[in-house]
């Protein structure tokens, strides 16, 4: 499809996505520490309450960067193995989704998500889907299978991510806007309904020109 062809790379180079999954889906060295911090802090909260909380997205919440916030910036690859950096959209909305095949929610809501960002592409809306604990080759062939028309970035073993989106949620949704500033955090899969309303609160907050 020329529409995922297109999507799907983000530079020249266009090394097999099964190429870069033999060397970089190794174990998680930065999600296993975070993790450890996700099991402390929900023995804090007290017992079922805590991992009450986990499930809820309370925790992942907590550490993720706030809402008002400037986006912190990473760089990691595309399917292919091309260095993609958040902070090179800065000037443009930015839709970050944190997901992974593997993921019954994300598998759910993916055709409702394509349905919503094809409707929000033409106002300059740009977004990111960074695939966590799977090969870029397993992301890779579900985004064209299913017609992804969106940025799909992969980071197998979270060591590009974790230290700043520790993602324990899936999937989550980040709205960034032009300025870089995070308006909305959403820890649960959306309907094409709800993902427009997101998009079009992002598009309508002033940037700092305009105030």
């Amino acid at each position: 499809m020329a529409g995922s062809d297109r999507t799907l790379t983000a530079g020249p180079s266009r090394r097999l996505p099964s190429e870069r999954g033999r060397t970089r889906f190794q174990p998680a060295i930065p999600g296993l520490i975070v993790a450890a911090g996700i099991v402390i802090a929900a023995l804090a909260l007290g017992g079922s309450m805590g991992w009450e909380s986990i499930g809820t997205g309370g925790i992942n919440q907590r550490l993720l960067p706030k809402t008002g916030e400037i986006a912190p910036d990473f760089e990691t690859e595309d399917v292919y193995g091309n260095p993609v950096r958040l902070s090179q959209f800065r000037g443009q909305p930015v839709w970050l989704m944190f997901w992974g095949s593997w993921c019954p929610p994300c598998r759910a809501e993916f055709p409702d998500i394509q349905a919503a960002y094809a409707q929000l592409e033409p106002r300059g809306l740009r977004m990111l889907g960074v695939s966590l604990r799977e090969t870029p080759a397993d992301a890779a062939a579900y985004a064209a299978r299913n017609g992804a028309t969106f940025l799909v970035l992969s980071d197998p073993d979270e060591r590009d991510t974790a230290a700043e989106y520790p993602i324990f949620n899936f999937p989550t949704h980040i709205f960034i806007d032009r300025d870089g500033v995070i308006r909305s955090i959403v820890l649960e899969d959306m309907d094409t309904e709800q993902a427009i309303a997101e998009v079009t609160r992002l598009l309508g907050a002033p940037s700092n020109d305009e105030t």
